[in-house]
């Protein structure tokens, strides 16, 4: 397991917030492959989503801000290991390490937030990268409004994960759940809940 600090973080993370950014999309090109992140400040805690689409392949590194106020980025070594077999790196060949990868991801997320909502579209991306509740179904379907049928909301996390706390937080007071499918046909364009 490799720890390392994201100073950079100290700058974005105020800026998104003043801004009600939730999720932060940058991208950068290394071993000839397009790196795509998306840096989450998710509830009590925050997650950089790593993925290399063309490969079909991604991870998620957990960040922890310490008492010091300073962010620290973990991955694992199974992690490490799988980048480096799908990127065809190695610490032997390229002098490639955890610590170099965690630098790499560390380099290139921004200081500043672009301020912009991600679609939930482009989150479609990263359910491979992450647990998500229904993973198969990616395609919004609607609202399921519960009040009229007494049952209790679900799909939370995945309602958070692609259209950020504001909107869960509002589900999870008004018992609404997210719809969702994995027939593109039956698709419905979002609108808020509200």
């Amino acid at each position: 397991m490799s720890k390392l600090k994201f100073p950079n973080l100290k700058s974005l993370v105020p800026d998104m917030e003043s801004k009600k950014v939730e999720k932060e999309h940058f991208a950068f090109n290394y071993a000839k492959q397009r790196i795509d992140c998306v840096f989450c400040i998710c509830s009590g805690h925050y997650e950089l989503l790593v993925g290399v689409h063309t490969l079909n392949f991604g991870f998620v590194v957990n960040i922890v801000k310490n008492s010091a106020g300073e962010y620290v980025a973990e991955i694992t070594d199974d992690q490490y290991v799988q980048f480096c077999r799908v990127l065809n790196l190695s610490y032997k060949g390229d002098g490639f390490t955890s610590n170099k990868l965690l630098m790499l991801l560390s380099e290139n997320t921004p200081r500043d937030s672009v301020g912009m909502k991600l679609d939930y579209t482009f989150m479609r991306e990263y359910t491979k990268c992450r647990h998500v509740d229904e993973a198969d179904k990616i395609y919004f379907k609607g609202w399921n409004d519960h009040t009229k049928d007494k049952k209790r909301a679900q799909n939370f996390d995945k309602t958070e994960f692609y259209f950020g706390k504001e909107v869960a937080d509002y589900c999870r007071k008004h018992n609404i759940s997210s719809m969702w499918t994995d027939i593109p046909a039956e698709e419905t364009k979002y609108r808020d809940p509200f």
